[in-house]
């Protein structure tokens, strides 16, 4: 070797070692300092090494490509990155190439990272570790919380057909607590839709997401489901003293989106029941769509008094809850979350001109149907 070649080497910290004819090396550079403290004493000065008795990681390496060395004319290859432990019980990162410089089989070792990054690297490491732990400890309590709500379900059930039977059927007089069992009732009935809407979030999440790439043909038309929310909302409204306002008429063409219509109409009543509870008397809510290029606008827009600044960045996110929100599972905003950004759309919220809140949704529009073969 070269002296500038030879310096060279030194200077990467690169250890060369020329391959023999019975499969021992011998070193053709300077020993780095990071290899001597990994081979044993007794075989440092030693002219043959056999690397495979020292790393096992090595033992597998070129047993994999032992007919690499009769094959002088192919490229060189690269061992993946393996760790070694330093006597210190510190790890060093290690890397292999085997390769012909002149016909000469050849095997450089080297430290694949500095050495002053390898506690970097093994710091993210650790963190990796213990995030995948934290993922796999929050897998189990979402399984655990689904199973528990699903089995408070059953039993929910027979209180509230029991209720049931006993109104329908006249077993308790009005004077005997007839109210007390229609009070039961309303309250079962709440628990029910809650549980329905727990178990339909944690489904949705898992549920393979519609392709965005649907056809016309089974498109949802959006203008056709607000006015549908419209209309089962507006005995609701009309208690709170709300009006609801369709800003489109339902006779003109269908409005394609991507996406399911059971789910749209879902999406869309959630944002409508939220305005309804946040509108004061006597005013309007107002559901409008208009076109964004290859997507289509949903917006539901309230008279109320908006949203506080420190709830919008969390809106959306799962069990969020606003100040007023006592007995709201706080899952509404997520479902229309994971839901829109499952059909390749986003949603968002502004302030609304009148100073109330605005909730939007953008949905791309489906594929045109290709024309029928004659």
């Amino acid at each position: 070797m070269s002296s500038i070649l030879a310096r060279l080497v030194s200077d990467l910290d690169i250890a060369v070692l020329e391959r023999t004819p019975q499969g021992s090396f011998n070193m053709v550079s300077e020993m780095p300092e990071w290899l001597s403290t990994l081979i044993p004493e007794t075989t440092v000065h030693h002219e043959a090494l056999f690397l495979e008795d020292i790393f096992l990681f090595l033992d597998d390496f070129l047993e994999r490509h032992a007919s690499f060395w009769n094959q002088p004319t192919l490229e060189q290859i690269t061992s993946g990155v393996w760790t070694e432990v330093l006597p210190d019980g510190k790890e060093q990162l290690l890397q292999a190439t085997a390769l012909f410089v002149q016909e000469r089989p050849l095997l450089l070792l080297k430290v694949p990272f500095h050495q002053e990054a390898w506690p970097i690297y093994q710091h993210a490491r650790e963190q990796r570790l213990e995030n995948e732990q934290l993922v796999e400890e929050i897998n189990k309590r979402e399984v655990l919380l689904h199973c528990i709500v699903h089995d408070l379900s059953n039993p929910l059930s027979g209180i509230k057909g029991s209720l049931d039977l006993l109104l329908s059927e006249e077993l308790v007089e009005p004077e005997d607590g007839n109210e007390l069992v229609q009070l039961g009732i309303r309250q079962a009935t709440k628990m029910q839709k809650l549980i329905r809407s727990i178990l339909s979030t944690f489904a949705n999440e898992v549920k393979p997401l519609v392709p965005t790439l649907i056809g016309e043909d089974i498109a949802p038309d959006i203008n056709a489901c607000m006015h549908e929310v419209a209309e089962s909302l507006s005995a609701t409204a009309s208690l709170r003293d709300v009006h609801i306002k369709v800003d489109s008429d339902r006779s003109k063409d269908p409005v394609k989106v991507v996406g399911e219509t059971e789910r749209l109409e879902r999406v869309l009543f959630n944002l409508v029941a939220n305005a309804i509870r946040h509108t004061p008397k006597g005013r309007k809510i107002t559901m409008s769509l208009r076109e964004e290029g290859k997507y289509i606008e949903a917006s539901v827009e309230d008279e109320g008094t908006g949203v506080p600044e420190d709830l919008v960045d969390h809106l959306f996110d799962r069990f969020s809850q606003g100040n007023d929100s006592i007995g709201q599972a706080g899952l509404g905003l997520y479902f229309c979350r994971i839901t829109v950004e499952g059909w390749g759309g986003i949603i968002g919220y502004r302030p609304s001109a009148s100073g109330g809140a605005c909730f939007w949704f953008r949905l791309p529009k489906p594929i045109k149907n290709p024309p029928a073969s004659e």
